[in-house]
């Protein structure tokens, strides 16, 4: 099942007898005929079990292992592919094989290569290694099928297979299958379980698909098996590119485990890299064959799991994150000022979110490089657009830092200079001089001070172009510039509950106010430019997995329940604004990459600024 570049991926552990295959006919069938996943992945060995040891050596044991295969592909009304383990026999010799099925057809036989033969494991006493193989084909249950190194491929997507011990190794199977355009790995495993073995289980699978720029599927065999002196664990687990889709519990032995994996994303970031488009795999390298199979398309996608509402932000360890977004900030501005003796910075605070974090990480940098905090001059400038909320905020702010506080009203020169350009209404140039006039105070206060002025924009703003260009769009070095909104009151809440608890009351004032920049009275940004948690899941998915605009609008509409028609309108907006404000981003200033994003035209994003769409 696809749309978008999604394939529904199923893992399997299930409940398996030792002794008779023909009894584990009836558990597998009962989840193949259940998922609507369109590839299916079960452990090695698990039409037998891989703890039936000497079984392995008798003729009517294998034998039924074949019957058994027969039987599954015979009974089961899954028409998708799916991948089994089982014991096969070629001329007298026994191989630790994964067939893939694909429409009630055996369309590849995968050996394993590479046989653990230590502590628990004794692979070599029953098989033999792939390796001492030459054949290409071989007969299965009267099918010529191929056998050996392949990777499956349509329309969508490539795939290869794998098998337990080989991903371990220096040099793996599956490598040489990436090197051949496989998008995906698939890895059936029989692993023994204890204390510490699931955390290197996982760090395996997700660096095998960080190397490979691919997504790495792998399912073990679970309890079930023969419990002699170890205990098989029902692991199952997916990456891609790097990061964790989803595990198993291992304690909870759930039967099965369902991702969504976004084959569109992988293609993608094989694209922007260079390293990967200087490999061929176009043509098959080492003995590696090209198999077609089919892949059937549906009109609708159900996901496994909605798409994360906020994918900037960390789903794990997130204290632990943003401690870290914290120290790049930090030291990005220390390395910015370690060339003046008496390092000065000037941050105009208005009371809002970026103003305050700026404010905050300018004040760690100088406690860290042991400078005064009088160097760091604040300055409020309100109008009478400016809240009484904002203003008290701000200067309640600054005094708990302990920084030079300054308050420059600007509305005398905001009257005379519209009167000097002969300007009365309260229109974008009402608005944009205001934010021209604060940016002119800064740079002459910098010039004034021998400071810098320290910009606070940030990556949302960015990307919208909501900012004043030559006004708020300019500084000597935007310190928010790798941090988009959401991201923001992550860090500012963050703050507010750590080190800067004595400033806990004014931080949650700031959070729970209205986003503005209050250029006209009671105004509200979201109410023109749209949610910041909407703007930002589009800005994710368009510049970290590469999504179309029509993509964003579906994936929009599926993790915020909105529909289709209104997640398209959102979307558009976005996007229009996005590409028409490259301008203004072509001549931004410095700022920290923070995220795994940036927008700097000297970093990530090159784009011309004419650009039409």
């Amino acid at each position: 099942m696809y749309k978008n570049g999604y394939v529904k991926i199923l893992m399997a552990t299930p409940p398996i007898s030792i002794g008779n295959p023909l009894l584990n006919v009836e558990p597998i069938l009962n989840i193949l005929d259940q998922t609507d996943a369109q590839v299916s992945l079960f452990p090695e060995l698990c039409i037998t079990g891989y703890s039936a040891a000497d079984l392995f050596f008798q003729k009517d044991f294998i034998d039924k292992s074949l019957l058994a295969l027969q039987e599954i592909i015979n009974s089961t009304t899954n028409h998708k592919t799916f991948i089994l383990g089982l014991p096969l026999l070629i001329d007298d010799s026994l191989y630790n094989v994964a067939v893939v099925v694909n429409d009630k057809k055996i369309i590849g036989v995968i050996p394993k290569y590479h046989l653990p033969n230590y502590k628990e494991f004794s692979e070599k006493r029953w098989f033999n290694s792939g390796s001492l193989l030459t054949l290409t084909s071989i007969k299965i249950l009267g099918q010529k099928v191929p056998f050996g190194k392949m990777v499956f491929k349509n329309d969508l997507f490539k795939f290869g297979v794998e098998i337990c011990q080989d991903m371990w190794m220096l040099e793996s199977p599956g490598d040489t299958l990436i090197k051949n355009g496989a998008h995906i790995i698939f890895n059936l495993s029989a692993s023994s379980e204890y204390v510490g073995k699931s955390e290197q289980r996982k760090l395996a699978v997700i660096d095998a698909s960080r190397r490979q720029k691919s997504a790495y599927i792998y399912t073990s065999s679970g309890p079930s098996e023969a419990v002699i002196d170890v205990v098989f664990s029902p692991h199952k687990i997916a990456a891609s590119l790097g990061l964790l889709v989803d595990e198993s519990n291992i304690i909870d032995n759930s039967p099965t485990l369902t991702v969504d994996v976004d084959v569109e994303n992988i293609k993608y970031s094989r694209r922007i890299d260079s390293n990967w488009k200087e490999l061929n795999h176009f043509d098959a390298q080492d003995g590696v064959a090209l198999i077609d199979f089919k892949l059937q398309e549906v009109k609708e996608f159900v996901f496994t799991k909605k798409p994360n509402t906020l994918p900037f932000i960390p789903t794990t360890n997130l204290n632990e994150q943003l401690n870290i977004a914290t120290h790049i900030q930090v030291e990005a501005l220390i390395s910015k000022l370690k060339n003046f003796t008496n390092p000065k910075l000037l941050i105009g605070v208005s009371g809002g979110l970026d103003s305050t974090l700026a404010l905050l990480v300018a004040h760690k940098a100088f406690l860290k490089m042991k400078v005064s905090l009088k160097n760091i001059i604040a300055v409020t400038m309100p109008t009478a657009n400016t809240s009484d909320r904002s203003k008290v905020d701000a200067l309640a702010l600054m005094k708990i830092l302990g920084v030079k506080a300054l308050e420059i009203p600007i509305d005398d020169m905001l009257k005379q200079h519209l009167k000097d350009i002969k300007h009365q209404d309260y229109d974008v140039t009402y608005e944009n001089a205001q934010a021209r006039i604060r940016t002119l105070v800064l740079m002459d206060l910098a010039n004034k001070h021998q400071g810098l002025v320290l910009g606070t924009g940030d990556l949302s703003e960015i990307a919208l172009g909501w900012m004043t260009f030559n006004g708020d769009h300019m500084s000597m070095y935007c310190i928010n510039a790798g941090i988009p909104k959401t991201f923001v009151k992550e860090l500012v809440n963050y703050h507010s509950h750590h080190e800067y608890q004595s400033a806990h009351l004014i931080l949650q004032s700031i959070l729970e106010a209205p986003i503005s920049p209050e250029l006209l009275k009671n105004q509200e940004t979201e109410k023109i430019i749209g949610k910041y948690c909407l703007n930002d899941f589009i800005l994710y998915h368009h510049m970290v997995n590469g999504a179309d605009e029509d993509k964003c609008a579906w994936l929009l509409g599926i993790s915020f329940d909105l529909e289709h028609q209104k997640a398209k309108t959102i979307t558009k907006q976005f996007f229009d604004r996005f590409y028409a404000q490259q301008f203004k981003r072509q001549v931004m200033p410095e700022g920290p990459k923070v995220l795994n994003i940036s927008l700097s035209p000297r970093g990530e994003m090159r784009l011309p600024s004419d650009t039409k769409r």
